[in-house]
């Protein structure tokens, strides 16, 4: 496929864009160094990563969680706040699924796709390889693959907090509950990518900022796949709120 011609304007957007999204990350560290809330150790490393792609939509979604974090901790009995503030995690209504807890357990799972797909482009140029006679399936299995392993490492380390058992016991746990989720969000992105391939751009280098734009833009859109897959499957009980 030729490599699309890409305008100046679009690339420009794409670099203010992928500044912006910087400073967010770089915000939220000094935030959570600042001023540490209660949460999972692992949401230490979600929220950063969200930041990446969502930019000032994530700033907005770690205020939201943070303030119904602190709502939720002074409605319970203060003596259940420490173990609270060890787990960041606490029993949710069984008739009602807050769409918040939605919303975290999404990013959580969003948090492994975005790391695979942020490596798998470059990773993919150092041994590429064609799937159904195409690079372009090559390399989404390879991402899929890689974000399968990041995604299964969050949820291990999330699970951890909240469950006695550890190794193959909680990691076959842990990779019950992501697959779900993060073939949801995979498919979502991949759709959005063979739009932007396929339909609108063409092929774009991993080295034009364009093309983490596209990538950024797909990570939105995974997150819309993914976001009614979480919701099933913390109404079945198969995944914890958070």
């Amino acid at each position: 496929m030729k490599e699309a011609d890409i305008p100046y304007s679009l690339t420009l957007v794409a670099e203010i864009y992928i500044a912006m999204c910087l400073l967010c990350f770089l915000y939220i560290l000094i935030e959570q160094r600042r001023e540490p809330a209660p949460m999972m150790r692992v949401m230490l490393w979600v929220w950063p990563i969200t930041m990446l792609w969502a930019g000032p939509l994530g700033i907005w979604a770690y205020r939201i969680n943070q303030k119904r974090t602190m709502m939720r901790m002074t409605h319970h009995h203060p003596a259940d706040q420490p173990a609270m503030r060890m787990s960041g995690m606490t029993a949710l209504p069984s008739r009602r699924l807050p769409w918040q807890s939605v919303m975290v357990g999404t990013l959580h799972c969003g948090a492994g796709c975005t790391l695979a797909d942020l490596a798998g482009p470059w990773l993919f140029r150092l041994a590429p390889f064609a799937l159904f006679g195409s690079v372009v399936y090559g390399e989404w299995t390879l991402e899929y693959l890689l974000a399968l392993i990041a995604g299964i490492a969050f949820q291990y380390e999330g699970l951890a907090s909240g469950f006695p058992e550890r190794g193959l016991p909680l990691l076959w746990r842990a990779f019950k509950v992501d697959v779900l989720s993060l073939t949801a969000w995979q498919i979502g992105m991949y759709g959005w990518m063979a739009v932007s391939m396929f339909v609108l751009l063409g092929m774009v280098s991993p080295a034009q900022p364009v093309f983490w734009l596209m990538m950024q833009i797909g990570m939105l859109a995974g997150f819309m796949t993914a976001f009614p897959m979480n919701w099933l499957l913390m109404r079945l009980g198969i995944k914890e709120g958070m």
